[in-house]
């Protein structure tokens, strides 16, 4: 499926990312989508270590809260979000719904820097149980 698997909020949210480009700064970084193929968007998204709420909207169904907490001397980031979305009702024909998925990564450094493991895990109001995954990201320069 590629990425982090989970994207049911927009083909540029960084989610989606086969790569990205992270730049760190004192109290935030910027993660980048380069849009490394055709169904995917370029994005940039700042994560500030403050844990308060921030919102992403790209359109009026579509928007994304998320808040980040960076602790462990800096080797583990988490950043908890809300994707609201817009979505077909199952055997009603142009039926749309609310829906929202609630998602908690846990972004782990690996010890030489040369790797970022995400830990996943979602739930939403459209399928019951929980999903979860891990994804590895290898640096490269």
């Amino acid at each position: 499926m590629g990425g982090n698997i989970f994207c049911s909020y927009d083909a540029s949210d960084r989610m989606a990312a086969k790569s990205m480009k992270i730049v760190e700064q004192a109290d935030f970084l910027t993660i980048e989508n380069p849009a490394s193929n055709k169904t995917s968007v370029k994005s940039l998204e700042k994560m500030v270590f403050d844990g308060k709420t921030r919102q992403i909207s790209l359109s009026k169904e579509n928007r994304k809260t998320f808040s980040v907490h960076l602790s462990n001397g800096g080797q583990t980031m988490t950043i908890n979000s809300i994707v609201y979305f817009i979505t077909g009702t199952p055997y009603k024909v142009n039926v749309k719904q609310q829906a929202y998925t609630n998602v908690t990564e846990v972004w782990n450094l690996s010890k030489d820097g040369k790797s970022i493991a995400v830990l996943a895990k979602a739930k939403s109001n459209i399928w019951g149980e929980e999903r979860s995954w891990k994804t590895v990201f290898d640096r490269i320069d």
